[in-house]
Formats: structure tokens, C-alpha cells, sequence
């Protein structure tokens, strides 16, 4: 059941139903309907504080709506769904937290998604969804706030959806074999919008498929003479093209086009670097103009047709910039993933605490630089949710996005790039070399033939040429590769016969008319085996290189793999591939071309199959190379294929979980140096697709492991070891039962039962050996000897950890080296803290090195423990602050559970006894619901930090104030030592 209603007059829905009255006061409705409309994420203080009072803000407007949050805490309690729908702190404002099927907007979002994408398998099952989703409906969304300035925009888009929903449904209906239900869904929208031409197309479509032709005549006459009365215009040629149709009696045909945009777009992107050797041509003004948009707080959105150049001249404006982000979105999979895109391409820190968005808008905050959002089309929405959450948060960061449509915001500059300048008709020789898109032919013409320039005798036929391409720059470019063999003479008159022979349809624009009938000239030129290649090639959803090619061909048997080196140079010749140091790229309109080919000759399927085979080749036995010599490579690897991954994911969940598993494995050297949260939710979709679960966990060894590993990141080690359990129950190839078996042992050492946690390191090491991973026992020795060093045996653990941390040098195992010099410096901790604090200095320039983060955030912690111990309390807080932050960045739990231990200890030497006793109350919670309560010198220096509260402070005061520890959510338990750790 819905728990927060915003289609229509705001209120809630819980158990305690059977009232008349309307939730809450106005202004607490108000704040309400603004956290819902930015659910999930943080809503600005003062952002709400403006649409709560506007011109006439209370004294102290903090305050004030701290009071009004806590009002609107206690109603959604009086209404039973506190458990719903949770209100808390988020800096800079508050956030209202919510599963997506509790609000309606989001859930009416979902269902619509749904019925797209399944409309063409399960037409009848879209109709149910998006009969479900217009139930959602109870009036104008965000009712009596409705036409406030703060929330117009969402009420357009809503009510724009569902006007799609309506036009998603007579398509499906359609499929289903029942036009007059079609017809009959479709009249109110018709009468709703009578100059929205979609409407009236679908409508006459579903009553000439009903076998009533008069009556969708009617309907385009009807149109026809409202257009030219009310607006002066005339219906598309779209629907001219149906009516005449219609008129000449033709059979209604059977619907096949896909339903409705769904964005769901050829699998995801890539981040490419700007090229500065490629010169953009023509384009001055537009680049001053660019520049003089862009400021600090800015959004501008550069539109325009496909290969118009939008990504040349956003990337020539980035390269001249300071700090810049580059994220690519043509290949995004799904709206879902464009956060993922932009996390990567801003090196954002994943958190397990928030959501992706808040946690790179967390990220990016105080950030100065531009970030650039690039093809952003099929994922407007999502781009311009991101963009909208990181410019209200981010004053000091710029955002331009490219895309053939507008984002939609209200704070958005467009700025629409037209295709090149074309030479007139009859201009001159000397104008015609004047020509932005005429000395774009030349250049690049001169590039692929050195002996190629502009003269007297070919300048009209280029001029010809470039009008006919309209001055689309990609067109262009692909002309000019052409003029190495063909002269621009015979070059116009092989357009002009292709461009009678191959064109889009006729609703398509102008301008990609043109420029697919020269794609597909181009991809007429290619041998029999480079228009097979180029095919299935277009399935990379990134940059590949050639041992890649070859390894796709063999997987697809288009081609014989020993060919492939020769046909990828075809391709690079007849700009179908771009080359260049890091191997070969598909632009992004030639990618499409290939997906179109692959879909008509039934061939997709098994492209993205053959690829996700190809993925898990590449990357399933990197798991051999964890602790290894080569871990810092293997996780290198991933990284730098993220794109891939993804794609080959998505592929295995839909028709493979058990490739999938392959995947998981070579994940895991990546995952134990990153802490990535995207890699757990692999493991968690790959196991909901397979359908296992922990009480029958058959298969999935690889994903159960970095389930393991996620839930320890994330405190759960409860969990963690059901896990666990899960995945040796299903006979785990060697290197990942070590990875299992490691995970016992950190639970162990977390848990203190030093007995066992010895006996599963003898576990752990005996499958190190198994599987040939030396470096997987040299770990188990060092849990060991941190065993040792917490039972009282410091100095001798510290000798071995250096022994071993020598041993890793010699061998090249960077990663276990670091964590010896760490583990030889955890050893002597309190026995020496000088060499101590040297040992771990090092440990955290090796993190640095191979890029470990859990390596770095451990040593840090034992870093600052150090100067909290010996040193002076003011400087523990700054390294402290670090610390937290850190594990914060990571979503690591588990780690900022222990590091708090250290923090009330800081906190009682800055004399703050009651924010030390409510992180105490935290810290005693926490215990209890982790399963990793402290011991040994942690557990004696919380209890003696116990007894100084109770003297400072007295029974009654440390007890509420512990109460009120234990009481926050561990986010706030987190910002309040943070709060106390700053300076006075």
C-alpha cells in the first residue's frame, strides 16, 4: 500500500485509516509535498525554508523548521508510518526516505517503466501496469501546491507522463489484438489535448484497425480545420502520410514498433578524453558563446540533431578548462545507471549509507569545476534529476550537458547548436572556400590524402556535397573520407543515387535522413566480412582494442578469427572505426547504425550474449590474481571496464546468472581494493535472477562471496557469515574459497574469538595453498599475528609482519605488503608508538599506491589512535574528522564502528562529556545489532571511559544522554561526532 500520496491532495495512508480530515496543517503538508518531491535526497534548509515562508521567514528560519520537522515527525507517527516514510538530517537540509513503491509519483514512475519495457513481450501485462499506474491517480499532483513555482515543473512532467501513459496503453492494446479498446481509451486524451497530434495519430490508427476508417477520417478533418483556425498551421507529414492511407483504402496494418520511448538505449557509456588533435572547425562564435554562458551555479544544454557536433564543442570548450568531468551517457542501459556513469567519470566515492545521487552530490559539494553530461537524450529525466540535485547543492560547479532535447529545468540555458554554414547555389569559388563546412571537408579530406585541396574545378562539386549533407558535421566527415578514391564530382552523383535508393522513414528529420543514407552508403562500401564485423563490433558499449575483436568473432563466428586484424583495418579506412593509442571506438551514430543491423537480421541477442561470454573470459581469472603480484592490475582491469561489466551483467541476468558468477570472481581483486558498492549489487541481482537464497543457495559460489564481502563493509558480519555459508555450500573453484574463507577471519577478528578466529586462519591459509596463492597465506598470517599482538604478544607479531612485508617486496606483491607494514605497526601500537606512527605512514603511501582504500582507512584510524593516545586531543579531532569522512565515503560500517571506540576517548580529553556519553550510547547499540562488540585494550578503554562519564556527569545524566546515542540513526551518530570533534 502507497504510504505518501502526492497525486493529488497531499496526505498518508496508514493503519490508522477511517478519517475524514485531511493530514496535517497546510504548512506541514507543504513540507511534506517538498521532501516528497525531492525523496531520497537532500532538500536545501533554505530551499524549504523559502517555500515554507517565502517573503516572510520567521526570526530564526532554522529553528523554525526544525520545529516544523519535528511536528511532521510526530504526525507521521500518530499515523503509524514512521516506518514508511522516515524523516531525517541530511546536510545541507533534511531527507525524507522512502521505498519507492511507499510514494505514489514513484511508484506511478515505476509501474509506467515497467509497462514499456515489457509492452512488446506481454502486451496484456503493460495494459495491467499502466491500469495501475493511472490508479495511483486522486487529482492534480501536489494538489493546493500545485501552481507554486517550487513544484510546477514536476506537476507538467507528471501530468505529461501520463498522457504518454494513455498513448503506452493503445499501443499495447493494439498488440493485444483490441483496437476499439484502444479507441476507446484514447477519446478523453483526444478531447484533453486537442492540438496534441500523438493523441489524435494513435487514435486514428486504433479506429482504423477497428474497421471504422470513416470515423478516423473524421478525426484527422477535425484536427486539421482546429489547427488551421486556432494555430495557422497545418498536421504533420506524419499523420498526412496515415490519412492519405486511411483514404486510399489500404488494410490497416498489424502493429510491430516498439511501444513507447522507454530509455532504454544500447547499453552503457564511455568517458573518453578530450582530442586535441582533432581542430574544431566553424565553431568560433559558438564557443565564445559557450563560454560566456558558463558560470559558477550554471546549467547550460547544448541541442541539436545527432552528429551535429555537439561533443566536439563541448569537449574544445572542456580542454581549456581547469578541473573538468566527463561523463558519457550514449550507451546507459538505463535511466538508473546514469548516476553510476557520472560516479565513475567523477572519481565520486560510492556510499552504503545513501543513495548513489546524494552521495556524488556529497561529493562534488564545494568542488570548482565544470561537469560535462554527454548524450544525455535517452536518459533526460534521470540527467536532469542528477543535474537539478548537484547544481542546487554544488553553488561553485558548472554542469553543461549535450543532448537532441532540452533537460527541462527551470534554472536551464539552451543553447542550440545548427549544423554548419553551406556555400549558397551559385556562390564563388572564393566563398565557397569560406565555407565552415567546406574547410571541414577539406581538412579532413587533407588528412586521409595529402594531395587532396580545393581548386576551380571541384569547389562547386564540394559545395554540392556539403548541402546535400546539410552541413552535419559527422556527414561531412564521413564524405571526406571518401574523396582518397572517389573525386567530389563522382562523389554528388553517388549520393544522389543513393539518396533515392536508401532513406529513413519520412517522419525522421531532415537532417538524419541524410545522415543515415550516408551511413548506409558507407556501410555499402564494406567487404561481405568488414559489414559482418562492423555488426556485431557495435556491441561494445566502450573503447576495445584488437585482442578484443578477435576474441567477440570467435565467441559470434562471424568471422574467422585469424581475419579480423585485416578487416578491423577495412574499417578504420572507411571511418566505420576511429583509432587511436587505446584501441578503437564506434561513434556513437555508426554504434547505432550496427545495433539497427544486428535487430534486423535477428542477431543482437547473440551479439550481447557472444560479448558477456567475452567479458567473463577476460575478467573471471583476475580472482587468481588477488594478494598476488598482479592484484593492483586485476583491479586496474575492472576499472578500466566498468562499461563492459555492466552491459555483460545486465546480459547475465536476464538469460545467465551462472556466467554471471564467472564475472563476480574476477571482480573480487577490484571489490577488496575499492569497497565498490555497484559490485555488491551485481551479487545481489545475479542472485535474484538465479533465484537462491540463503536458505537454498545451490550455485552462485562467486556472488555469494561478494555478498560476503559487501555485508562485512556494511556491518552486518551476522550476515556476512550466513553468507558465507551459502557460498562454500556450493563447491567454490579454489581462489574463491579463499576469498570465502578470509572473510571468516575478518569476522572473527572483529568478533574477538581469538580461538577460532585461529583455527579459520589455518582455514584460510590451507586454501591459499590449495589454490596456489601465496599471497592469500601470507594475509592469513598476518590476521594470525594481529591475533597474537591483541592477546599481548606485540613485539614478536611486529618482527614477523616485517619479515613478511620484506618477503612481499621481494616477491612484488604490493597489496600484502601494505598491509604488513600496517599489521607491523598495529602490533606496536602502545609499545612503541614513534615507530608505530612510521610503520603506518608507510602503510598509507602504499593504500595510496596500488589505490586501497580499506588498506588506507585502517591505517588512518590507527594513525590517529596514536596522537589520541600520545599526542594532543585537538590534533586527534582534525585526524579523526578525516577518519570518519573516510569510512563515511565508503559506506564502510563495519570500520567506523571501531573507529568511533577511539573518538569518545578524544572527546572526554576536549572536555565534551555529554557528546562523548551519547556516542558511548551509540557505540553500546551498535554492538548489539553488528554482532561485533569491542574487546581486549578497545573494550577496557571504553569501560574506563564508561566509569570517567559516570563520575563527570552522574547516573541520570549519563543515562539520558546514552539514551539519546543510542536512539539516532547511525548516519546522524556519525554527523554529531563530526559536530563535536570540530573545533569550539
Amino acid at each position: 500500500m502507497v504510504s505518501l500520496l502526492l497525486l493529488g491532495p497531499i496526505d498518508v495512508s496508514g493503519p490508522t485509516e477511517a478519517r475524514a480530515a485531511q493530514f496535517g496543517s497546510p504548512r506541514l503538508r507543504c513540507l511534506l509535498a517538498a521532501l516528497g518531491a525531492r525523496a531520497n535526497a537532500a532538500a536545501d534548509a533554505d530551499w524549504l525554508a523559502e517555500i515554507l515562508w517565502g517573503q516572510s521567514p520567521p526570526t530564526n528560519p532554522e529553528a523554525a523548521l526544525h520545529n516544523l520537522v519535528f511536528r511532521l515527525r510526530a504526525q507521521l507517527r500518530e499515523h503509524g508510518v514512521t516506518d514508511k516514510l522516515a524523516i531525517v538530517t541530511a546536510a545541507p537540509g533534511y531527507s525524507l526516505r522512502v521505498d519507492r513503491d511507499e510514494l505514489d509519483l514513484l511508484a506511478f514512475a515505476d509501474r509506467f517503466h515497467a509497462g514499456c519495457a515489457v509492452t512488446e513481450a506481454d502486451p496484456g501485462a503493460a495494459v495491467a501496469l499502466f491500469d495501475s499506474a493511472e490508479s495511483l491517480w486522486r487529482g492534480r499532483p501536489f494538489g493546493e501546491f500545485a501552481d507554486e513555482p517550487w513544484v510546477r515543473g514536476d506537476v507538467e512532467a507528471l501530468q505529461e507522463t501520463r498522457v504518454r501513459i494513455v498513448e503506452a496503453t493503445a499501443d499495447a492494446l493494439l498488440r493485444s489484438g483490441r483496437p476499439a479498446d484502444a479507441a476507446s481509451r484514447l477519446e478523453p486524451a483526444a478531447a484533453a489535448h486537442p492540438y496534441r497530434e500523438s493523441v489524435h495519430q494513435a487514435r486514428m490508427l486504433a479506429l482504423w484497425q477497428a474497421d471504422r476508417p470513416a470515423e478516423a477520417l473524421a478525426v484527422f478533418r477535425r484536427l486539421r480545420a482546429r489547427l488551421a483556425t486556432d494555430l495557422g498551421t497545418e498536421p504533420t507529414i506524419r499523420l498526412g502520410d496515415l490519412h492519405q492511407r486511411i483514404l486510399a483504402g489500404e488494410r490497416a496494418p498489424t502493429p510491430t514498433a516498439p511501444a513507447t520511448p522507454t530509455g532504454t538505449a544500447p547499453p552503457t557509456r564511455r568517458r573518453p578524453t578530450p582530442e586535441a588533435s582533432v581542430r574544431v572547425i566553424g565553431r568560433d562564435v559558438e564557443l565564445a558563446d559557450l563560454a560566456a554562458r558558463i558560470r559558477p551555479g550554471t546549467v547550460v544544454t547544448v541541442v541539436g540533431p545527432g552528429g551535429v557536433g555537439k561533443t566536439a564543442l563541448v569537449r574544445e570548450h572542456a580542454r581549456h578548462q581547469g578541473a573538468t568531468w566527463i561523463a558519457e551517457l550514449s550507451g546507459v542501459a538505463s535511466p538508473a545507471d546514469v548516476v553510476h556513469s557520472v560516479v565513475s567519470a567523477t572519481g565520486a566515492a560510492p556510499r552504503r549509507d545513501l543513495g548513489d545521487l546524494e552521495a556524488l552530490v556529497e561529493t562534488l559539494s564545494g568542488r570548482v569545476g565544470l561537469l560535462v553530461l554527454d548524450n544525455c537524450e535517452h536518459v533526460v529525466d534521470a540527467a536532469a534529476e542528477l543535474v537539478e540535485s548537484v547544481i542546487s547543492r554544488c553553488a561553485d560547479l558548472s554542469v553543461v550537458a549535450t543532448s537532441r532535447v532540452p533537460l527541462g529545468l527551470t534554472a536551464e540555458q539552451v543553447s542550440v547548436l545548427e549544423p554548419l554554414t553551406v556555400p549558397a547555389a551559385n556562390a564563388s569559388s572564393a566563398a565557397i572556400a569560406e565555407s565552415p563546412s567546406v574547410q571541414l571537408f577539406c581538412t579532413r579530406a587533407h588528412a586521409r590524402n595529402d594531395r587532396f585541396v580545393l581548386t576551380e574545378e571541384n569547389a562547386a562539386a564540394v559545395a554540392e556535397i556539403c548541402r546535400r549533407l546539410d552541413g552535419l558535421p559527422l556527414g561531412v566527415e564521413l564524405a571526406a573520407t571518401r574523396a582518397r578514391a572517389i573525386a567530389p564530382a563522382a562523389l554528388v552523383d553517388r549520393l544522389q543515387w543513393r539518396f533515392r535508393i536508401l532513406h529513413s522513414p519520412r517522419d525522421t528529420d531532415p537532417r538524419h535522413r541524410s545522415l543515415h543514407a550516408l551511413v548506409d552508403w558507407s556501410y555499402a562500401l564494406l567487404s561481405d566480412a568488414g559489414r559482418a564485423l562492423f555488426d556485431v563490433l557495435a556491441v561494445f558499449p566502450a573503447r576495445f582494442d584488437l585482442d578484443d575483436a578477435e576474441a567477440l568473432a570467435g565467441h559470434s563466428e562471424v568471422v574467422p578469427r585469424d581475419d579480423v586484424a585485416d578487416i578491423v583495418s577495412e574499417l578504420v579506412d572507411n571511418s566505420m572505426l576511429s583509432a587511436d593509442d587505446s584501441g578503437y571506438r564506434m561513434l556513437e551514430t555508426l554504434r547505432a547504425f550496427g545495433l539497427r543491423r544486428l535487430d534486423e537480421n535477428g542477431r543482437r541477442t547473440s551479439a550481447r550474449a557472444a560479448h558477456a561470454h567475452l567479458v567473463a573470459d577476460r575478467i573471471a581469472p583476475l580472482v587468481r590474481d588477488l594478494f598476488g603480484p598482479g592484484h593492483v592490475a586485476a583491479a586496474g582491469l575492472v576499472a578500466a571496464r566498468l562499461d563492459d561489466v555492466r552491459q555483460a551483467v545486465d546480459h547475465a541476468c536476464e538469460v545467465d546468472p551462472t556466467l554471471g558468477d564467472r564475472m563476480m570472481a574476477g571482480v573480487i581483486p577490484f571489490l577488496e581494493l575499492t569497497m565498490s558498492t555497484e559490485a555488491t549489487a551485481w551479487s545481489r541481482r545475479l542472485r535474484a535472477a538465479a533465484d537462491v537464497s540463503v536458505e537454498d543457495p545451490p550455485k552462485l559460489p562467486a556472488a555469494w562471496a561478494v555478498a560476503a564481502a559487501g555485508a562485512r563493509f556494511d556491518g552486518n558480519l551476522l550476515t556476512a557469515k550466513e553468507y558465507v555459508r551459502c557460498g562454500l555450500a556450493c563447491s567454490p573453484a579454489p581462489a574463491v574459497e579463499v576469498y570465502l574463507r578470509m572473510m571468516l577471519v575478518e569476522v572473527g577478528l572483529f568478533q574477538g574469538d581469538v580461538t577460532a578466529t585461529s583455527r579459520l586462519a589455518r582455514d584460510f591459509r590451507a586454501a591459499g595453498t590449495v589454490a596456489g596463492m601465496a599471497g592469500a597465506g601470507r594475509m592469513a598470517d598476518l590476521c594470525v599475528l594481529l591475533m597474537n599482538a591483541y592477546a599481548g604478544d606485540g613485539p614478536a607479531a611486529h618482527r614477523a609482519s616485517l619479515r613478511i612485508a620484506d618477503l612481499c617486496t621481494a616477491t612484488g606483491e604490493t597489496v600484502v605488503e601494505g598491509w604488513a607494514r600496517y599489521g607491523a605497526g598495529e602490533c606496536i601500537l602502545d609499545d612503541d608508538p614513534s615507530r608505530a606512527g612510521e610503520l603506518l605512514d608507510d602503510a598509507i603511501a602504499s593504500a595510496a599506491h596500488t589505490g586501497d582504500r580499506y588498506l588506507m582507512g585502517v591505517a588512518l584510524v590507527s594513525r590517529a589512535s596514536i596522537e589520541a593516545r600520545c599526542g594532543t586531543p585537538e590534533v586527534a579531532a582534525r585526524l579523526f574528522t578525516d577518519v570518519l569522512n573516510h569510512w563515511r565515503d565508503a559506506g564502510n560500517w563495519t570500520h567506523q564502528w571501531v573507529s568511533l571506540r577511539t573518538v569518545v576517548d578524544v572527546l572526554l580529553q576536549l572536555d565534551r562529556p555529554e557528546a562523548a556519553a551519547e556516542l558511548l550510547g551509540a557505540m553500546r547499540r551498535a554492538d548489539e545489532i553488528t554482532g561485533a562488540g569491542a574487546y581486549g585494550s578497545d573494550a577496557q578503554r571504553l569501560d574506563a571511559a564508561h566509569r570517567r562519564l559516570r563520575e563527570r556527569l552522574g547516573d541520570p545524566t549519563l543515562d539520558e544522554a546514552m539514551m539519546r546515542g543510542a536512539d539516532r540513526p547511525r548516519v546522524d551518530v556519525v554527523a554529531a561526532a563530526l559536530a563535536a570533534l570540530s573545533p569550539a
